[in-house]
């Protein structure tokens, strides 16, 4: 029995490297892990940013941070495509011919070199105080470039981030400055589609993979499904004290409340 053609993000890439089980809870249950808060400043930053290298690749001019970096590089200059493979709906997409499935991922913005190879630029905002590569970090640029080389660009062996780190050593006063700092990482495209064809075989499986050794949502799930199902006794808490006023619960009481039997007295019992 044929399978249905499936699409896969560089998001859901990244979780099925950190997490096999969370990603084929996704891609087979439709069960996402929960949402933290969106990171409204870090989209707020990411916005200004493309909107001021966009302003330098209207001029024709080299980002100051790629001048300051003497990089050769400058800004690929066909705008309305740059705008395509960032819109997270379209992006870099790639569909392998045999099979069908898709992989796809959205950019920050493409340098070009003077041999006409093609390199990732990816911007980033942080307050911490040394910049840090973490492996998710290097799994995009090996997307992006290998999705680059998919749709019949070359590329340079290297990708760049724009990591841009607030300066908190002048209080705050109503403006947060950020120091820009370009960092050179060198994209290994070579493993994105081993990855791909895994991710793919998890996705379509029926057998339930086990969890990321770092995943906090599996340990947390594992730890409390016991307690939720009934099938292990929770831990008992010490029991709080009583409102002034008012006689403590008896010791079946307590026990049916941390127990979760539902016939639990809301009095407490008549004195002798």
């Amino acid at each position: 029995m044929a399978t249905r053609p499936l699409k896969l993000s560089r998001w859901q890439l990244d979780l099925f490297v950190s997490c096999p089980r969370c990603f084929w809870a996704l891609k087979r249950h439709n069960i996402s892990q929960p949402k933290g808060y969106p990171l409204a400043l870090n989209t707020a930053i990411d916005v200004l940013l493309k909107d001021e290298f966009d302003g330098y690749r209207r001029q024709g001019k080299p980002h100051p941070l790629l001048a300051s970096a003497k990089s050769e590089a400058k800004l690929f200059g066909d705008a309305a495509k740059v705008q395509e493979w960032r819109n997270p709906y379209q992006g870099l997409r790639w569909t392998e011919r045999e099979s069908g499935h898709t992989l796809f991922g959205a950019v920050d913005d493409i340098l070009e070199f003077p041999d006409g190879s093609l390199a990732v630029l990816d911007y980033k905002s942080s307050g911490a105080r040394e910049i840090t590569i973490y492996d998710s970090y290097q799994l995009q640029m090996d997307v992006y470039t290998f999705l680059l080389q998919q749709l019949g660009y070359r590329t340079a062996p290297k990708a760049f981030f724009a990591f841009f780190v607030a300066v908190k050593t002048d209080g705050f006063n109503g403006r947060l400055p950020f120091r820009g700092t370009l960092v050179e990482v060198a994209p290994n495209p070579a493993r994105v589609l081993p990855l791909f064809h895994q991710a793919i075989a998890l996705a379509q499986s029926d057998q339930m993979p086990s969890c990321g050794a770092q995943c906090d949502v599996c340990r947390w799930t594992d730890e409390v499904a016991p307690i939720v199902t009934g099938s292990a006794a929770p831990k008992a808490a010490p029991p709080a004290a009583p409102a002034a006023g008012s006689a403590p619960l008896d010791a079946l009481s307590i026990e049916r409340v941390l127990t979760g039997s539902p016939s639990v007295p809301l009095t407490p019992p008549a004195s002798s």
